[in-house]
């Protein structure tokens, strides 16, 4: 080969590397953005299911045509606090069953009077006596904090699902070991990525939103194993 035709690809190949590194420059959440909102338009809840803790409905809030990402932000890092959450519901628990047993035995001693008002208050014209009047102005506290002990668990609940969700959906990966919200410590890592998006709404019109997309990943250890999780989506603002 001549001196002046390797000279003329050795240029070509100096011409061909910056594309190269731009192509290759593009953030990682790149790729996970165009499956999400790809899945998200073809309502493939399956494959959102695997990479997302939150929904992109086209039905609603339309579906993204195309994007540029234009900030990705700084992790950030928080403890998850399971104990206390699990600690939370534990004592809802506790406490609503010794409210249970409190209002058995009170059910129990007045349960006479109890049957009375209860069939006094399918008539609106009925008259309690003083002795049913008592009971039943007790009777409503009772029906009243049972539902306050109710709510209290179901809000126990809901505060751990909410609190270790994000974590169970990134722990969870095949060939891994499922997450055990009783042994699982460690951090919800976070990070925002700005997205500029033309986004074509339900009745068809496309218009240039900015969105924030939140992503999260676990970090810490199981049982003294050391686990960390993929990142998934948990917000996106703006839509």
């Amino acid at each position: 080969m001549s001196r002046s035709r390797v000279w003329t690809n050795l240029v070509c190949l100096a011409a061909a590397v910056p594309l190269v590194v731009a192509g290759c420059s593009r953030p990682p959440e790149q790729q996970q953005l165009a499956q999400f909102f790809r899945a998200a338009r073809a309502r493939d809840n399956t494959t959102l299911a695997m990479m997302s803790a939150v929904k992109f409905d086209p039905r609603e809030q339309g579906s993204v045509e195309s994007f540029d990402i234009t900030n990705v932000g700084q992790e950030t890092r928080r403890p998850l606090g399971v104990k206390a959450l699990l600690d939370a519901e534990k004592k809802a628990r506790a406490d609503e069953a010794e409210f249970a047993k409190q209002k058995m035995t009170y059910q129990t001693a007045n349960i006479a009077v109890i049957g009375e008002v209860v069939k006094l208050e399918r008539d609106p014209k009925a008259k309690l006596n003083a002795a049913q009047q008592a009971v039943k102005t007790a009777w409503d506290k009772w029906r009243e904090d049972s539902t306050v002990h109710t709510r209290a668990v179901s809000n126990a609940r809901a505060a751990i699902a909410t609190g270790v969700g994000p974590t169970d959906a990134s722990l969870t990966q095949p060939g891994q070991p499922a997450f055990d919200v009783n042994a699982f410590d460690g951090d919800l890592v976070t990070k925002d990525v700005t997205v500029n998006a033309q986004v074509k709404s339900p009745q068809g019109d496309t218009s240039a939103k900015t969105l924030t997309v939140t992503f999260a990943r676990a970090s810490g250890t199981q049982g003294g194993v050391a686990r960390e999780g993929r990142w998934i989506i948990t917000r996106i603002a703006g839509a």
